[in-house]
């Protein structure tokens, strides 16, 4: 990306972002952002095809620093240190809470597709991450023979997606609470409401 893609890219983030904290997503347009950001509507469209998207794409690359560290993390501590959905949770609180005028404008009985869906990849991910390095964590469960790779994964993938989905509907819930959010509840929440076994330290 030379220097004038990269300033159009940097334009772009800051306008949805702030567009975005101010007002619902239903009611941005382009035209808004390209104004905002001063650029032209297809320049644009050379970026997102729609602000949804463009909010989800800034957001999900904020989003995947945090899995890179999690999955550096998860590399250079001991057992008894491996970060697990607590870990995920604290994070993921953190980065809603810096962003909460943003989420909140944008809920109403749930967050916008785009939205959520790039917060539910992002805690699925790391979830999976989690088991496919530590499959012990996980529940032993029943098969006709041995357990092949194939089938670790799809179970890993279930158990992550529903701890994911849990997780996303539990922040939506927080984030109506007035003020001040507390982000230490909501870490509680999410770690008492999932599995207790998301928790267990990995043998």
């Amino acid at each position: 990306m030379d220097a004038r893609q990269q300033r159009t890219k940097d334009a772009l983030e800051k306008a949805i972002l702030e567009l975005a904290s101010a007002r619902p997503l239903s009611e941005i347009t382009v035209t808004d952002i390209a104004r905002a950001a001063g650029i032209t509507r297809p320049t644009f469209y050379a970026h997102a095809d729609s602000p949804g998207d463009l909010l989800a794409a800034v957001l999900g690359a904020e989003l995947e620093q945090l899995r890179v560290q999690f999955a550096r993390d998860a590399r250079s501590t001991t057992s008894d240190q491996i970060p697990s959905l607590a870990t995920v949770g604290r994070e993921l609180v953190a980065h809603v809470h810096r962003n909460a005028a943003l989420y909140r404008h944008n809920l109403r009985l749930r967050l916008p597709r785009e939205v959520r869906d790039v917060l539910i990849d992002h805690v699925e991910l790391a979830l999976v991450d989690h088991l496919t390095r530590h499959p012990s964590v996980a529940p032993p469960f029943q098969t006709d023979g041995p357990i092949t790779d194939e089938q670790r994964y799809r179970v890993s993938s279930m158990y992550s997606a529903m701890a994911a989905s849990a997780t996303v509907a539990a922040l939506e819930t927080w984030l109506r609470a007035p003020d001040p959010l507390h982000p230490e509840i909501a870490v509680q929440f999410i770690v008492q409401g999932n599995a207790e076994w998301w928790s267990t330290t990995p043998s």
